[in-house]
């Protein structure tokens, strides 16, 4: 939505397709585009590819195809994987769009502008990154005309909005340390924009769009006390909407806890990852305590603010009781809702890094990698299985603790299909009160979210 805000209000026609892979392509003939761009991230590489190959071959080998998104910041190699795809964009796609769709001749006239790899004849050339927008203010409101043309999306009652960009902190499972390394020495990487300018982008929305929730989709919401206490001043007197957001417990505080309850907040997501302290910050880089966890929920309870907790089972290492602690910490906690994954190791990522080193994963192939982390583990290690089966009861045993002494012992069986059904069912009952929509649309939204979704099949050679 930001790519199309920009590239119009600088005049050009610029559209976005959604939906099965005929329709795209049926849009893409009959609208005889310059450029067809693709946003693509890990687990869904090898569909995009496919897509380029006969964009190229089927339609017209005249249009130039570019790929940005997290895949290809992260993988630029993918460039070199097929001769269908010309250029990609590493990192943020505002400004390099724009250089791109200014180009009279292309892709050779991409072969100077700062974030793409392109393609030209046999060559593949890779310019570096420019710096970070760092007056997200000046960038226009996200597009969301385009994207609501959909009514599966335009009547969805949760709108999704960004107030800034960058994570302060370096988990291992997370991306965000590779991005601050492909941007060190090009500006500030934690950004937010200033309070009035995410107010006035609400009331925009509302005056556009059904809406029932706001959904704040920042690596981190709180990551600055003093903008979150003005958001939180401002926000009620201009609107009455529920919001979700995220904050890391060791930023809690009465203050920002009344701030929030006082604002409407709805629902705040909230990082545990494993309720193994050494696990959590000796593995995980979280430097979050049990204590600074307990505090925080302890808050929440208070305030009468709901809060979700975050975790993850079959972390490299971790032994069966290990994952057990996970659930028991997430009892203690008692969240209002809560949400668990499978481990991925990405690759690229510390946590990935190390799977690799220490031998715990066969291959650690990314066309490998599932779109999904909620069905089984690469790990080769004793518990592996037994993590893997709790987290298909991960919701059963929130929602009812006493029927752990039952269902422990069937964790001993080999994985399989009941235990995923398990799995999926209990999913869409929480998805459904977490994200505060109808049954229907969870049904819609958490069959994929859950792991329903295409497969990631592994290139051929």
């Amino acid at each position: 939505m930001s790519l199309l805000a920009v590239a119009r209000q600088n005049g050009f026609s610029v559209d976005i397709a959604i939906g099965k892979d005929t329709l795209l392509l049926r849009e893409i003939k009959n609208r005889k585009p310059r450029i067809v761009a693709f946003s693509c991230v890990t687990g869904v590489q090898q569909w995009a590819i496919d897509m380029c190959r006969i964009v190229k071959t089927q339609i017209d080998s005249s249009i130039v195809t570019l790929m940005g998104g997290p895949h290809p910041s992260y993988f630029p190699e993918i460039i070199q994987q097929t001769e269908y795809l010309d250029m990609i964009c590493v990192g943020e796609g505002e400004n390099a769009l724009l250089d791109i769709l200014f180009a009279k001749k292309l892709p050779e006239n991409a072969a100077g502008i700062a974030n793409i790899h392109v393609r030209i004849g046999d060559q593949i050339i890779k310019n570096d990154v420019r710096p970070l927008i760092q007056d997200l203010d000046a960038l226009p409101f996200m597009d969301r005309h385009a994207i609501y043309r959909y009514p599966l999306i335009r009547d969805n009652p949760v709108k999704r909005l960004i107030s800034g960009r960058g994570c302060p902190h370096a988990c291992s499972f997370c991306f965000n340390h590779s991005m601050k390394n492909l941007y060190k020495g090009k500006g500030a990487y934690v950004r937010k924009r200033s309070v009035e300018n995410v107010l006035d982008e609400i009331e925009a929305i509302e005056k556009h769009w059904p809406v029932k929730t706001y959904r704040f989709e920042d690596d981190l919401f709180g990551v600055n006390k003093k903008w979150l206490l003005e958001f939180c001043d401002k926000y009620p007197y201009r609107f009455s909407t529920p919001f979700i957001c995220s904050l890391r417990a060791d930023s809690v505080d009465r203050d920002v806890a009344s701030a929030l309850k006082n604002a409407g907040c709805f629902n705040i997501v909230m990082g545990v990852e494993s309720g193994n302290e050494s696990l959590r910050n000796d593995l995980l880089k979280k430097n979050i305590t049990d204590e600074q966890l307990k505090h925080a929920a302890a808050l929440f309870h208070e305030f009468d603010l709901k809060f979700c907790t975050t975790n993850i089972l079959g972390l490299p290492g971790e032994t069966f009781e290990q994952a057990l602690q996970t659930m028991r910490f997430t009892w203690e906690l008692n969240p209002t809702f809560t949400w668990c994954s499978v481990f991925q190791p990405y690759p690229r990522t510390e946590l990935g890094s190390l799977v690799e080193k220490d031998e715990l994963v066969d291959c650690l192939d990314v066309d490998l990698i599932e779109p999904n982390y909620h069905s089984g583990s690469l790990l080769k290690q004793p518990d592996i299985d037994r993590s893997v089966n709790l987290h298909k009861f991960f919701y059963v045993l929130f929602a009812k603790p006493g029927l752990l002494k039952w269902i422990k012992p069937l964790l001993k069986l080999p994985p399989n299909s009941l235990f995923t059904l398990v799995h999926r069912i209990s999913f869409l009952l929480i998805y459904r009160k977490r994200w505060n929509i109808s049954l229907s649309r969870a049904l819609r939204e958490g069959l994929k979210s859950s792991g329903f979704t295409r497969k990631q099949k592994k290139r051929n050679a």
